[in-house]
């Protein structure tokens, strides 16, 4: 919980400064390069965090004003609500994250010659 919690911040501290949104590959990948233990701690860590972010912030933004953006959106790619595209969206970075965070531990079993578990 720990992992996830400190990837979750250190995600959304950088997306609120810069306007990139691919922090939600980097920080998991180089979190788990130094710090998973596991191949499936390393998924879990950067799918939790980035998923989490993602759903929280889409559903900020939906609640406070963008609805008729989110409307618009979800019509347009031929959805039923609007909260299906935001869990879509959250599960697009969810997977987007976790497969840097196992790509961040495979990396790290490169550098130290280690068999993958």
């Amino acid at each position: 919980m720990k992992r996830v919690l400190f990837c979750f911040l250190v995600i959304l501290v950088l997306q609120i400064l810069t306007p990139f949104w691919w922090w939600i590959m980097a920080v998991p990948f180089f979190y788990c390069t130094f710090k998973a233990n596991s191949a499936w701690e390393g998924f879990r860590t950067g799918a939790f965090s980035a998923g989490l972010l993602w759903l929280t912030y889409s559903s900020y933004l939906y609640l406070n004003g963008s609805e008729i953006i989110a409307y618009r959106v979800s019509n347009m790619i031929q959805l039923e609500t609007e909260w299906l595209m935001i869990i879509i969206t959250a599960l697009i970075a969810a997977v987007a994250a976790g497969i840097s965070g196992l790509v961040g531990f495979g990396f790290q079993a490169v550098i130290k010659k280690k068999p993958v578990q």
